[in-house]
């Protein structure tokens, strides 16, 4: 078995005036309607802003952890989907070319644990997998 692990910072003001320049066409290009419902269900802008970056945050991660990058290999931002259960625990659902990188690594398990503090956002993905030949 192989670790594979990324992790990422994004500044939550950066995030929030790229949220107020870009509005719509930067939330419909990089999150999912789930990410979308979920960020826009926050009480204040600086809370939807955080949790916006910590789930791009999350993305970033993840292409770092398989060793791409994302808008690598064909891997876009939406193919990286960051869910919250009802206790609030978030995971990943990977689509298109993510879900086929993980798969051509053998990845079995995927985590994602996500932060925000002050103006920093942050994500770290584990995953296991098999030791590519």
């Amino acid at each position: 078995m192989k670790i594979y692990c990324g992790t990422d910072l994004v500044e939550i003001t950066r995030m929030q005036g790229i949220l107020e320049r870009q509005k719509d066409a930067f939330i419909l290009r990089c999150f999912t309607e789930e990410e979308i419902t979920y960020c826009e269900g926050k009480r204040t802008d600086a809370a939807r802003a955080a949790s916006f970056a910590a789930r791009f945050a999350a993305k970033e991660a993840f292409g770092k952890a398989v060793g791409t990058g994302v808008l690598a290999d064909g891997i876009g931002m939406k193919d990286i989907e960051t869910v919250t259960d009802g206790a609030g625990a978030p995971s990943l659902r990977l689509y298109g070319a993510a879900k086929a990188r993980a798969e051509k690594l053998g990845i079995t398990s995927v985590s994602v644990s996500l932060t925000h503090d002050g103006n920093m956002a942050g994500a770290v993905v584990a995953m296991l997998g098999s030791d590519p030949a």
